[in-house]
Protein backbone atom coordinates (compact mmCIF):
# COMPACT_ATOMS: atom_id res chain seq x y z
CA UNK A 1 0.00 0.00 0.00
CA UNK A 2 2.57 2.42 0.97
CA UNK A 3 4.83 1.59 -2.64
CA UNK A 4 1.46 2.26 -4.36
CA UNK A 5 1.22 5.53 -2.70
CA UNK A 6 4.41 6.66 -3.69
CA UNK A 7 4.15 5.62 -6.98
CA UNK A 8 1.04 7.65 -7.39
CA UNK A 9 2.84 10.48 -5.99
CA UNK A 10 5.53 10.42 -8.44
CA UNK A 11 3.41 9.77 -11.32
CA UNK A 12 1.67 12.78 -10.25
CA UNK A 13 4.56 15.73 -9.51
CA UNK A 14 5.83 13.94 -13.08
CA UNK A 15 2.35 14.96 -14.93
CA UNK A 16 2.63 18.41 -12.75
CA UNK A 17 6.01 19.30 -13.31
CA UNK A 18 5.61 18.10 -17.12
CA UNK A 19 2.30 20.61 -17.40
CA UNK A 20 4.55 23.68 -15.65
CA UNK A 21 7.26 23.54 -18.41
CA UNK A 22 5.07 22.71 -21.57
CA UNK A 23 3.13 26.16 -20.10
CA UNK A 24 5.55 28.02 -20.44
CA UNK A 25 6.64 26.87 -23.42
CA UNK A 26 3.42 27.23 -24.57
CA UNK A 27 3.65 30.95 -23.07
CA UNK A 28 6.57 31.58 -25.32
CA UNK A 29 6.01 34.16 -28.55
CA UNK A 30 7.68 34.48 -31.61
CA UNK A 31 8.67 37.92 -32.75
CA UNK A 32 9.85 37.72 -36.76
CA UNK A 33 9.08 41.33 -38.29
CA UNK A 34 11.16 43.64 -40.10
CA UNK A 35 11.34 47.41 -39.03
CA UNK A 36 11.92 50.12 -41.54
CA UNK A 37 12.60 53.75 -41.12
CA UNK A 38 12.91 56.11 -44.32
CA UNK A 39 14.73 59.66 -44.27
CA UNK A 40 15.10 62.22 -46.97
CA UNK A 41 18.88 63.38 -46.68
CA UNK A 42 21.13 65.50 -49.00
CA UNK A 43 22.95 63.34 -51.66
CA UNK A 44 26.66 64.24 -49.97
CA UNK A 45 24.84 63.86 -46.15
CA UNK A 46 26.08 62.22 -43.41
CA UNK A 47 24.98 58.50 -42.25
CA UNK A 48 26.19 57.43 -39.07
CA UNK A 49 25.52 53.87 -38.47
CA UNK A 50 26.31 52.49 -34.96
CA UNK A 51 25.44 48.64 -35.51
CA UNK A 52 25.92 45.95 -32.63
CA UNK A 53 25.63 41.87 -32.90
CA UNK A 54 23.83 42.66 -36.58
CA UNK A 55 24.92 41.60 -39.49
CA UNK A 56 24.55 44.16 -42.01
CA UNK A 57 24.19 44.74 -45.66
CA UNK A 58 24.58 48.53 -47.16
CA UNK A 59 23.68 49.13 -50.48
CA UNK A 60 24.26 52.81 -52.39
CA UNK A 61 21.18 53.86 -54.51
CA UNK A 62 21.17 56.94 -56.29
CA UNK A 63 18.14 58.88 -54.56
CA UNK A 64 18.64 61.10 -51.91
CA UNK A 65 16.81 59.34 -49.47
CA UNK A 66 18.47 56.87 -46.74
CA UNK A 67 16.74 53.43 -45.55
CA UNK A 68 17.04 51.36 -42.62
CA UNK A 69 15.78 48.07 -42.42
CA UNK A 70 16.23 45.77 -38.87
CA UNK A 71 14.47 42.37 -38.71
CA UNK A 72 14.42 41.05 -35.31
CA UNK A 73 13.75 36.86 -34.82
CA UNK A 74 13.09 36.79 -31.02
CA UNK A 75 11.28 34.34 -28.76
CA UNK A 76 10.12 36.46 -25.75
CA UNK A 77 8.81 34.70 -22.83
CA UNK A 78 5.22 36.05 -23.13
CA UNK A 79 3.01 37.66 -25.73
CA UNK A 80 2.73 40.89 -23.05
CA UNK A 81 6.43 41.01 -24.09
CA UNK A 82 6.39 40.38 -27.55
CA UNK A 83 3.53 43.58 -27.74
CA UNK A 84 6.10 45.81 -25.45
CA UNK A 85 9.32 45.36 -27.95
CA UNK A 86 7.03 45.45 -30.91
CA UNK A 87 5.65 48.78 -30.25
CA UNK A 88 8.72 50.15 -29.14
CA UNK A 89 10.57 49.24 -32.37
CA UNK A 90 7.84 50.15 -34.24
CA UNK A 91 7.46 53.50 -32.71
CA UNK A 92 11.12 54.55 -32.59
CA UNK A 93 12.68 57.42 -34.50
CA UNK A 94 16.08 58.18 -35.16
CA UNK A 95 17.65 61.59 -35.50
CA UNK A 96 17.64 63.17 -39.17
CA UNK A 97 17.96 66.28 -41.01
CA UNK A 98 18.63 66.83 -44.70
CA UNK A 99 22.47 67.19 -43.85
CA UNK A 100 22.79 63.87 -41.27
CA UNK A 101 20.89 61.02 -40.35
CA UNK A 102 22.11 58.45 -37.38
CA UNK A 103 20.85 54.97 -37.06
CA UNK A 104 21.79 52.50 -34.27
CA UNK A 105 20.04 49.32 -33.27
CA UNK A 106 21.43 48.87 -29.71
CA UNK A 107 17.51 50.24 -28.52
CA UNK A 108 18.38 48.77 -25.07
CA UNK A 109 19.47 50.50 -21.98
CA UNK A 110 21.00 46.96 -20.92
CA UNK A 111 20.98 43.62 -21.66
CA UNK A 112 22.10 40.57 -19.64
CA UNK A 113 21.97 37.05 -20.57
CA UNK A 114 21.83 34.70 -17.65
CA UNK A 115 21.44 30.99 -18.28
CA UNK A 116 19.45 31.13 -21.44
CA UNK A 117 17.46 34.19 -20.49
CA UNK A 118 17.62 37.18 -21.55
CA UNK A 119 16.59 40.28 -19.81
CA UNK A 120 16.61 43.62 -21.61
CA UNK A 121 15.44 47.05 -20.59
CA UNK A 122 14.43 48.98 -22.99
CA UNK A 123 15.08 52.79 -23.23
CA UNK A 124 11.24 53.63 -22.54
CA UNK A 125 11.94 52.16 -19.15
CA UNK A 126 10.16 48.79 -19.86
CA UNK A 127 11.76 45.02 -19.55
CA UNK A 128 11.15 42.01 -21.61
CA UNK A 129 12.33 39.15 -20.93
CA UNK A 130 13.42 36.78 -24.02
CA UNK A 131 14.82 33.02 -24.53
CA UNK A 132 16.10 34.15 -28.05
CA UNK A 133 16.95 37.02 -29.86
CA UNK A 134 19.13 38.02 -33.30
CA UNK A 135 19.05 40.62 -35.80
CA UNK A 136 19.95 41.44 -39.10
CA UNK A 137 20.47 45.07 -41.02
CA UNK A 138 20.16 46.36 -44.54
CA UNK A 139 20.84 49.63 -44.99
CA UNK A 140 20.40 52.08 -48.32
CA UNK A 141 22.73 55.21 -48.70
CA UNK A 142 23.24 58.06 -51.28
CA UNK A 143 26.44 56.96 -53.57
CA UNK A 144 28.24 60.05 -52.72
CA UNK A 145 27.00 60.44 -48.79
CA UNK A 146 29.66 60.15 -45.84
CA UNK A 147 28.99 56.97 -44.49
CA UNK A 148 29.92 56.51 -40.84
CA UNK A 149 29.81 53.02 -39.44
CA UNK A 150 30.91 51.87 -36.20
CA UNK A 151 30.57 47.96 -35.65
CA UNK A 152 30.88 45.06 -33.19
CA UNK A 153 30.96 41.31 -33.55
CA UNK A 154 28.95 41.55 -36.86
CA UNK A 155 29.60 40.05 -40.86
CA UNK A 156 28.97 43.66 -42.99
CA UNK A 157 28.78 43.83 -46.51
CA UNK A 158 29.65 47.19 -48.77
CA UNK A 159 28.69 47.46 -52.21
CA UNK A 160 30.91 49.65 -54.75
CA UNK A 161 30.48 52.92 -52.66
CA UNK A 162 32.14 56.67 -54.21
CA UNK A 163 31.35 58.74 -50.77
CA UNK A 164 33.57 58.94 -47.79
CA UNK A 165 34.60 56.10 -45.89
CA UNK A 166 34.89 56.19 -42.02
CA UNK A 167 34.63 52.94 -40.18
CA UNK A 168 35.46 51.95 -36.66
CA UNK A 169 35.51 48.24 -35.92
CA UNK A 170 35.72 45.67 -33.59
CA UNK A 171 35.72 41.99 -34.31
CA UNK A 172 34.12 41.97 -37.14
CA UNK A 173 34.11 40.53 -40.86
CA UNK A 174 33.76 43.33 -43.24
CA UNK A 175 33.25 42.32 -47.16
CA UNK A 176 33.69 45.86 -49.72
CA UNK A 177 33.19 45.99 -53.15
CA UNK A 178 35.52 49.26 -54.74
CA UNK A 179 35.42 52.50 -52.65
CA UNK A 180 35.95 55.28 -54.84
CA UNK A 181 36.60 58.18 -51.46
CA UNK A 182 38.56 58.44 -49.09
CA UNK A 183 38.44 55.92 -46.50
CA UNK A 184 39.31 56.18 -42.84
CA UNK A 185 39.79 53.01 -41.12
CA UNK A 186 40.09 52.29 -37.18
CA UNK A 187 39.99 48.60 -36.46
CA UNK A 188 40.79 45.85 -34.12
CA UNK A 189 40.36 41.78 -34.19
CA UNK A 190 38.15 42.03 -37.78
CA UNK A 191 38.90 40.93 -41.08
CA UNK A 192 38.60 43.52 -44.12
CA UNK A 193 38.27 42.40 -47.62
CA UNK A 194 37.90 45.15 -50.68
CA UNK A 195 38.34 45.63 -54.12
CA UNK A 196 39.61 48.68 -55.31
CA UNK A 197 40.35 51.97 -52.80
CA UNK A 198 41.03 55.51 -52.74
CA UNK A 199 43.33 57.17 -50.38
CA UNK A 200 43.05 55.34 -47.09
CA UNK A 201 44.06 56.30 -43.39
CA UNK A 202 44.30 53.35 -41.19
CA UNK A 203 44.65 52.87 -37.44
CA UNK A 204 44.94 48.89 -36.94
CA UNK A 205 45.21 46.39 -33.88
CA UNK A 206 45.36 42.13 -34.66
CA UNK A 207 43.63 42.58 -37.97
CA UNK A 208 43.58 41.06 -41.82
CA UNK A 209 43.24 43.56 -44.18
CA UNK A 210 43.12 42.18 -47.98
CA UNK A 211 42.15 44.61 -51.17
CA UNK A 212 43.63 44.66 -55.09
CA UNK A 213 44.45 48.36 -56.16
CA UNK A 214 44.28 51.24 -53.60
CA UNK A 215 45.53 55.16 -53.69
CA UNK A 216 47.86 56.27 -50.93
CA UNK A 217 48.15 54.15 -47.12
CA UNK A 218 48.84 56.17 -44.23
CA UNK A 219 48.68 52.88 -41.50
CA UNK A 220 49.30 52.67 -37.61
CA UNK A 221 48.92 49.13 -37.20
CA UNK A 222 49.93 46.14 -34.30
CA UNK A 223 49.86 42.68 -34.82
CA UNK A 224 48.29 42.86 -38.60
CA UNK A 225 48.45 41.48 -41.99
CA UNK A 226 48.09 43.24 -44.83
CA UNK A 227 48.41 42.96 -48.41
CA UNK A 228 47.54 44.59 -51.36
CA UNK A 229 48.31 44.41 -55.77
CA UNK A 230 49.03 48.12 -56.25
CA UNK A 231 49.24 50.77 -53.93
CA UNK A 232 50.20 54.39 -53.82
CA UNK A 233 52.34 55.91 -51.36
CA UNK A 234 53.06 54.25 -48.32
CA UNK A 235 53.41 55.55 -44.94
CA UNK A 236 53.08 52.92 -42.52
CA UNK A 237 53.86 52.62 -38.75
CA UNK A 238 54.01 49.01 -37.80
CA UNK A 239 54.73 46.96 -34.69
CA UNK A 240 55.21 42.85 -35.47
CA UNK A 241 53.14 43.11 -38.54
CA UNK A 242 53.54 41.82 -41.86
CA UNK A 243 53.06 43.49 -45.54
CA UNK A 244 52.97 42.38 -48.86
CA UNK A 245 52.35 44.17 -52.04
CA UNK A 246 52.99 43.66 -55.53
CA UNK A 247 53.59 47.04 -56.89
CA UNK A 248 53.56 50.72 -54.71
CA UNK A 249 55.15 54.14 -54.74
CA UNK A 250 57.34 55.44 -52.53
CA UNK A 251 57.23 53.72 -48.77
CA UNK A 252 58.04 54.79 -45.95
CA UNK A 253 58.15 52.17 -43.01
CA UNK A 254 59.11 52.98 -39.52
CA UNK A 255 58.84 48.96 -37.92
CA UNK A 256 59.75 46.92 -35.23
CA UNK A 257 59.65 42.62 -35.42
CA UNK A 258 57.93 43.84 -39.24
CA UNK A 259 58.14 42.29 -42.20
CA UNK A 260 57.83 43.87 -45.69
CA UNK A 261 57.69 42.61 -49.15
CA UNK A 262 57.08 44.49 -52.47
CA UNK A 263 57.81 43.58 -56.49
CA UNK A 264 58.06 46.86 -57.76
CA UNK A 265 58.44 50.33 -55.74
CA UNK A 266 59.71 53.76 -55.56
CA UNK A 267 61.95 55.32 -52.76
CA UNK A 268 61.82 53.65 -49.97
CA UNK A 269 62.65 54.77 -46.32
CA UNK A 270 62.95 52.15 -43.83
CA UNK A 271 63.67 52.65 -39.78
CA UNK A 272 63.58 48.97 -38.76
CA UNK A 273 64.39 46.98 -35.53
CA UNK A 274 64.31 43.41 -36.34
CA UNK A 275 62.10 41.91 -39.38
CA UNK A 276 62.65 40.64 -42.75
CA UNK A 277 62.38 43.54 -45.69
CA UNK A 278 62.08 42.61 -49.65
CA UNK A 279 62.34 44.13 -52.10
CA UNK A 280 62.55 43.30 -55.99
CA UNK A 281 62.69 46.25 -57.48
CA UNK A 282 63.38 49.60 -56.49
CA UNK A 283 64.76 53.33 -56.52
CA UNK A 284 66.67 54.81 -53.90
CA UNK A 285 66.43 53.13 -49.97
CA UNK A 286 67.39 54.44 -46.84
CA UNK A 287 68.07 52.74 -44.29
CA UNK A 288 68.44 52.98 -40.33
CA UNK A 289 67.97 49.33 -38.63
CA UNK A 290 69.05 46.81 -35.73
CA UNK A 291 68.70 43.20 -36.25
CA UNK A 292 66.79 43.31 -39.51
CA UNK A 293 67.37 41.52 -42.88
CA UNK A 294 67.19 43.01 -45.92
CA UNK A 295 67.16 41.01 -49.35
CA UNK A 296 67.25 43.53 -52.26
CA UNK A 297 67.25 42.15 -55.75
CA UNK A 298 67.64 45.27 -57.77
CA UNK A 299 67.68 48.73 -56.49
CA UNK A 300 69.35 52.39 -57.57
CA UNK A 301 71.09 53.17 -54.42
CA UNK A 302 70.82 52.16 -50.74
CA UNK A 303 72.11 55.04 -48.37
CA UNK A 304 72.37 53.72 -44.67
CA UNK A 305 72.57 56.28 -41.69
CA UNK A 306 73.20 53.39 -38.99
CA UNK A 307 73.15 49.66 -39.27
CA UNK A 308 73.54 47.27 -36.14
CA UNK A 309 73.68 43.55 -36.78
CA UNK A 310 72.34 43.13 -39.63
CA UNK A 311 71.94 41.47 -42.87
CA UNK A 312 72.25 42.70 -46.53
CA UNK A 313 71.99 40.74 -49.81
CA UNK A 314 71.30 42.31 -52.90
CA UNK A 315 71.51 40.69 -56.64
CA UNK A 316 72.08 44.21 -58.59
CA UNK A 317 72.83 47.62 -57.03
CA UNK A 318 74.48 50.75 -58.35
CA UNK A 319 75.77 52.38 -55.67
CA UNK A 320 75.85 51.56 -51.43
CA UNK A 321 77.07 53.75 -48.82
CA UNK A 322 77.37 54.10 -45.39
CA UNK A 323 77.48 56.51 -42.82
CA UNK A 324 78.17 54.02 -39.38
CA UNK A 325 77.72 50.14 -39.03
CA UNK A 326 78.46 47.65 -36.77
CA UNK A 327 78.26 43.58 -37.03
CA UNK A 328 76.68 43.30 -40.25
CA UNK A 329 77.09 41.71 -43.47
CA UNK A 330 76.96 42.72 -46.63
CA UNK A 331 76.77 40.51 -49.83
CA UNK A 332 75.90 41.96 -53.19
CA UNK A 333 75.78 40.14 -56.36
CA UNK A 334 76.65 42.82 -58.95
CA UNK A 335 77.87 47.14 -57.87
CA UNK A 336 77.75 49.16 -60.58
CA UNK A 337 79.62 52.36 -59.57
CA UNK A 338 80.27 52.65 -55.82
CA UNK A 339 80.37 51.37 -52.16
CA UNK A 340 81.49 53.99 -49.15
CA UNK A 341 81.98 53.48 -45.93
CA UNK A 342 82.66 56.25 -43.02
CA UNK A 343 82.51 54.17 -40.27
CA UNK A 344 82.03 50.47 -39.59
CA UNK A 345 83.09 47.65 -36.80
CA UNK A 346 83.61 43.69 -37.65
CA UNK A 347 81.73 44.46 -40.93
CA UNK A 348 81.90 41.88 -43.71
CA UNK A 349 81.50 42.92 -47.52
CA UNK A 350 80.97 40.30 -50.20
CA UNK A 351 80.98 41.96 -53.73
CA UNK A 352 81.36 39.30 -56.73
CA UNK A 353 81.42 41.67 -59.64
CA UNK A 354 81.86 45.28 -60.17
CA UNK A 355 81.61 46.35 -63.95
CA UNK A 356 83.66 49.02 -66.42
CA UNK A 357 81.48 51.96 -64.59
CA UNK A 358 83.06 51.47 -61.20
CA UNK A 359 84.08 54.39 -59.78
CA UNK A 360 84.73 53.70 -55.70
CA UNK A 361 85.41 51.64 -52.98
CA UNK A 362 86.05 53.79 -49.98
CA UNK A 363 86.09 51.96 -46.70
CA UNK A 364 87.10 53.14 -43.02
CA UNK A 365 86.46 50.72 -39.90
CA UNK A 366 88.14 48.21 -37.60
CA UNK A 367 88.25 44.02 -37.89
CA UNK A 368 86.37 45.05 -41.19
CA UNK A 369 86.56 41.83 -43.40
CA UNK A 370 86.19 42.92 -47.84
CA UNK A 371 85.96 40.44 -50.47
CA UNK A 372 85.57 42.56 -54.07
CA UNK A 373 85.47 40.80 -57.87
CA UNK A 374 86.92 43.53 -59.97
CA UNK A 375 87.75 42.89 -63.93
CA UNK A 376 91.08 42.00 -64.47
CA UNK A 377 91.37 44.54 -67.20
CA UNK A 378 90.15 47.91 -64.77
CA UNK A 379 92.54 50.54 -64.01
CA UNK A 380 92.25 52.00 -60.21
CA UNK A 381 94.50 54.29 -57.85
CA UNK A 382 94.63 52.64 -54.13
CA UNK A 383 95.38 53.92 -51.05
CA UNK A 384 95.28 52.53 -47.43
CA UNK A 385 96.19 53.46 -44.33
CA UNK A 386 95.80 50.02 -41.86
CA UNK A 387 97.00 49.19 -38.76
CA UNK A 388 97.23 45.22 -39.03
CA UNK A 389 96.46 45.23 -42.55
CA UNK A 390 95.67 42.19 -44.69
CA UNK A 391 96.07 42.22 -47.84
CA UNK A 392 95.18 40.11 -50.89
CA UNK A 393 95.61 41.11 -54.36
CA UNK A 394 97.79 40.81 -57.21
CA UNK A 395 100.33 43.60 -56.19
CA UNK A 396 102.88 42.72 -58.71
CA UNK A 397 100.09 45.11 -61.02
CA UNK A 398 100.39 47.94 -59.32
CA UNK A 399 103.07 50.80 -59.15
CA UNK A 400 104.05 51.88 -55.72
CA UNK A 401 104.16 55.74 -55.31
CA UNK A 402 104.56 55.29 -51.39
CA UNK A 403 104.77 51.66 -49.47
CA UNK A 404 105.81 52.10 -45.63
CA UNK A 405 105.46 49.50 -43.66
CA UNK A 406 106.24 50.35 -40.06
CA UNK A 407 105.79 47.48 -37.22
CA UNK A 408 101.99 46.91 -37.65
CA UNK A 409 100.85 49.93 -39.84
CA UNK A 410 100.85 49.61 -43.29
CA UNK A 411 100.60 53.33 -45.36
CA UNK A 412 100.08 52.50 -49.43
CA UNK A 413 100.01 54.63 -52.33
CA UNK A 414 99.63 52.85 -55.86
CA UNK A 415 98.25 53.28 -59.12
CA UNK A 416 97.20 49.91 -60.93
CA UNK A 417 97.68 50.76 -64.65
CA UNK A 418 98.01 54.69 -66.01
CA UNK A 419 97.07 56.91 -64.18
CA UNK A 420 94.84 59.49 -65.01
CA UNK A 421 92.56 61.84 -63.95
CA UNK A 422 88.70 60.52 -62.74
CA UNK A 423 90.10 56.57 -62.54
CA UNK A 424 88.24 54.30 -60.29
CA UNK A 425 89.33 54.24 -56.28
CA UNK A 426 90.22 52.28 -53.91
CA UNK A 427 91.10 53.41 -50.57
CA UNK A 428 91.03 51.64 -47.68
CA UNK A 429 91.09 52.83 -43.74
CA UNK A 430 91.27 51.85 -40.24
CA UNK A 431 92.25 48.89 -37.96
CA UNK A 432 92.91 45.42 -38.26
CA UNK A 433 91.31 45.53 -41.78
CA UNK A 434 90.89 42.85 -44.71
CA UNK A 435 90.92 43.23 -48.45
CA UNK A 436 90.37 40.78 -51.24
CA UNK A 437 90.27 41.83 -54.74
CA UNK A 438 89.29 38.60 -57.00
CA UNK A 439 90.45 39.85 -60.46
CA UNK A 440 87.51 38.37 -63.19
Amino acid sequence: MIEMKKLFYSVLITVLWTGLITSAIASETDLQKTYSWKYNINKDGNVTVDNYDCNLSIHAWDKAETEFHLTIDAKTQSDADAEILDSYLSDMKFSNSNTAVKFGNTFWENRNNIKGRITMKLASGKTVSLSEFSMKGELWVPPGSHLILSSKYSEVKLEDFGGLLELDLYNDNLYAGNVNGKASIVDKYSTLEFKDMKDVEADLYNSKVQAKNTGNLKIVSKYCKFSAETTGNLNIDSYNDNFSFLKTGTITFLAKYSDLKSDISGRTDLDCYEGTIILKQTEEVKIASKYADFQIENAVSINISSSYNDKFTTTKLNTLSIAESKYCDFKIGELKTSLTESDGYEDKFHVQKTGQDFKELNVNGKYTEITFGLPKTLDYKFKAKIQYARLEMNEPALTAKTKIVDGSNLEYDAVKGTEKEGMPRIEVNGYEMSLKIIEL
